[in-house]
């Protein structure tokens, strides 16, 4: 999965110029996050397509990047995030980001960015959400 991540400079509105570019193309946000660090907002994107999404964005002015993100089952119990961070750990890949992207009762899907995409997607392959 990939994810979009505007880099812009802070202003009033900014979240509705986006969130209405999105919604004047109907494409719906999967996951969203942002946060505002000294003058600059982060927004991150998961959408569908991705491709037309970047292009639309960037068209408009934003600057964005892109990232792969893979989603990963993990079933609700205590340590569960502690052995996923284990896995990836005891396997050197270091993880840059992650966030929940949906849960209930009895599990959770998490957004894992991590700094080898490949080696995390052998080594989490029998909690992947899908393959891409």
């Amino acid at each position: 999965m990939k994810a979009l991540t505007i880099i812009q400079e802070n202003h009033s509105g900014l979240l509705a110029e986006v969130t209405t570019l999105l919604e004047k193309q109907r494409i719906p946000l999967i996951d969203f996050a942002g946060q505002v660090v000294g003058d600059t907002a982060v927004i991150s994107l998961t959408v569908e397509p991705y491709k037309e999404t970047f292009r639309l964005l960037s068209d408009a002015g934003y600057r964005v990047v892109t990232s792969d993100h893979l989603l990963v089952r993990l079933d609700k119990h205590p340590g569960a995030l502690a052995e996923l961070s284990r896995l990836l750990a005891d396997a050197r890949v270091d993880v840059r980001g992650m966030h929940i992207v949906n849960k209930d009762e009895k599990a959770g899907i998490v957004a894992l960015e991590t700094t080898d995409f490949e080696r995390a997607r052998t080594v989490l392959h029998d909690f992947l959400v899908w393959e891409l």
